[in-house]
């Protein structure tokens, strides 16, 4: 499931290998770091990273003009929300037959919006500084 939806995401936003390699390595760095602060004992998969990942593209989008990926940002936080406030989804749970790492989810939905934001900041200054040269 995590690597068809991996795929999904990369053929919705057809991201730069830079900018995946690093939203992927911040989200899992991320994540292992704040799962420390759970009860979580074992964490496997990648539904942490492909939320990162998703809420970052969609917020890539929005920061070069696409106002209708507000959207999608408002439906993966919309569902990180609902999760934090009323578990995961049943159906979820019995299709995965393992509990869900609703932790995971929000650290890496708010670690792809920082690094996103790096990312653009960064690009900013970078553009910013040629065109006054």
């Amino acid at each position: 499931m995590n690597l068809a939806a991996l795929w999904l995401i990369s053929l919705i936003f057809r991201p730069s290998p830079r900018h995946a390699l690093v939203i992927i390595g911040v989200c899992s760095l991320s994540i292992g770091i704040s799962l420390f602060w759970t009860d979580i004992i074992r964490y496997v998969g990648l539904s942490g990273v492909l939320h990162g990942l998703f809420a970052g593209y969609a917020l890539l989008e929005i920061l070069a003009g696409r106002r209708s990926s507000w959207l999608l940002l408002a439906g993966v936080a919309g569902k990180v929300g609902w999760e934090q406030c009323f578990g995961a989804s049943p159906t979820t749970v019995a299709l995965i037959q393992a509990p869900v790492a609703i932790q995971a989810h929000l650290a890496g939905f708010i670690s792809g919006i920082v690094i996103v934001l790096i990312i653009h900041r960064f690009t900013l200054s970078g553009i910013q500084a040629t065109d006054k040269s």
